[in-house]
């Protein structure tokens, strides 16, 4: 099919096609500045900018009036019926279940960066949805680091607005100091959500400036002086001190997490870095055979390791200055008795198979919205009970 512009009318359609697809406009408003052209004229043209492949259509489902039972059926119809089962069955150290899976379409399983970018934007768009509402019961919101999850934000703001609300949203990942800030750190997704939301709560606190990681190589008065140092920042008492702390108020909790290739994403390599000493260098393969992968920002040992290495992995998060294991833990078992929505993990890809299975039986996942590659790598592993 030919889907060059030849006539005066192709030409139109292309206009008429860029404006609705990039302006977002009604066919009348297209229709003016088109020249006072009708919307039934506008109408056609879309028609025929369509049939030429110039307009992709999107649809969303709108809940409202739906039966209970009825939404509960239709939620489970992209699920995995084993990978629902298979996980309801996991005992977890806190006694927290996944309640809620969300399986979504990431479109076809390539690993080349563009394709990687441009399934996380599908990913984020889809995620944004399940991701929304669940704001909506929400009252204190923290939120990690990472791509995922700023595709997932990115893709909020494409959602329906909702009346805004006293959402407070709370940073709780300081930021690597060996690169330039960016907008997947934890502090400055904590301001993407505000705005977006148009949350009536005041501003989040920041923790720019507050370093994820302190170091290996100070050690005793050293470590202890700069974690004073760190613990006096404002924003840091603001959201970890020990005076009604924001972290004891969080109720949900937006996180994703990293492979065992690769624990901490755009802070792995200041993660290596950090967990060396002068006798003892931290490399990719030691720490891949020491753990599973981290949730936000978190290192989760795999189950195997014997007791040496797993004060290893203790030594490692020592070094970390955000949201601990505990804090995951607590936001998880009271969202169990609460309406609320918990810890919420988002990820997509068949290669956090294995970090996902830990966390959840670490009982420090509420709501899972992944992909269909990850929920079918889930399910396989989970079947095979490796």
């Amino acid at each position: 099919m030919n889907t060059t512009p030849g006539t005066r009318t192709d030409l139109e359609a292309l206009k008429a096609a860029y404006l609705c697809a990039e302006r977002d406009l009604t066919q009348a408003e297209i229709g003016a500045l088109l020249g006072g052209l009708s919307q039934s004229h506008v109408s056609r043209l879309l028609k025929r900018a369509d049939g030429l492949g110039w307009l992709q259509r999107s649809y969303r489902f709108v809940p409202d009036g739906v039966p209970g039972e009825w939404l509960a059926q239709l939620k489970g119809l992209g699920e995995p019926s084993s990978l629902v089962d298979h996980l309801d069955v996991i005992q977890s150290r806190t006694g927290v279940r996944v309640r809620g899976v969300h399986v979504l379409d990431s479109g076809a399983n390539r690993n080349t960066q563009r394709a990687l970018n441009a399934r996380l934007a599908r990913f984020g768009r889809a995620a944004a949805g399940p991701v929304g509402e669940m704001l909506q019961r929400s009252e204190t919101f923290a939120v990690t680091w990472g791509r995922t999850i700023s595709c997932v934000v990115e893709g909020l703001k494409s959602a329906p607005p909702q009346p805004p609300r006293p959402i407070r949203f709370v940073p709780v990942c300081g930021e690597p100091l060996d690169q330039a800030s960016n907008q997947d750190t934890s502090s400055h997704l904590a301001e993407r959500l505000h705005l977006i939301v148009r949350s009536a709560a005041q501003p989040p606190p920041s923790l720019t400036g507050v370093p994820a990681l302190i170091a290996r190589r100070f050690h005793g008065a050293d470590a202890r002086g700069i974690r004073r140092f760190v613990e006096q920042a404002g924003s840091y008492r603001e959201v970890f001190g020990k005076s009604s702390p924001l972290i004891n108020k969080v109720d949900s909790l937006l996180t994703s997490v990293g492979k065992a290739q690769r624990p901490m994403g755009f802070a792995h390599e200041e993660l290596l870095k950090a967990g060396s000493t002068l006798l003892t260098k931290l490399t990719t393969a030691t720490l891949s055979r020491l753990v599973a992968g981290d949730i936000g920002g978190v290192l989760i040992p795999r189950r195997t390791l014997k007791s040496r290495d797993r004060r290893r992995v203790d030594e490692l998060n020592r070094m970390w200055t955000g949201a601990t294991l505990s804090h995951f833990a607590r936001v998880a078992r009271q969202a169990a008795r609460r309406n609320r929505p918990g810890v919420i993990l988002v990820s997509m890809g068949d290669d956090r198979a294995e970090i996902v299975e830990e966390v959840v039986r670490h009982g420090l996942v509420n709501e899972l919205i992944i992909d269909r590659h990850l929920a079918d790598a889930l399910a396989r592993r989970l079947a095979a009970g490796i």
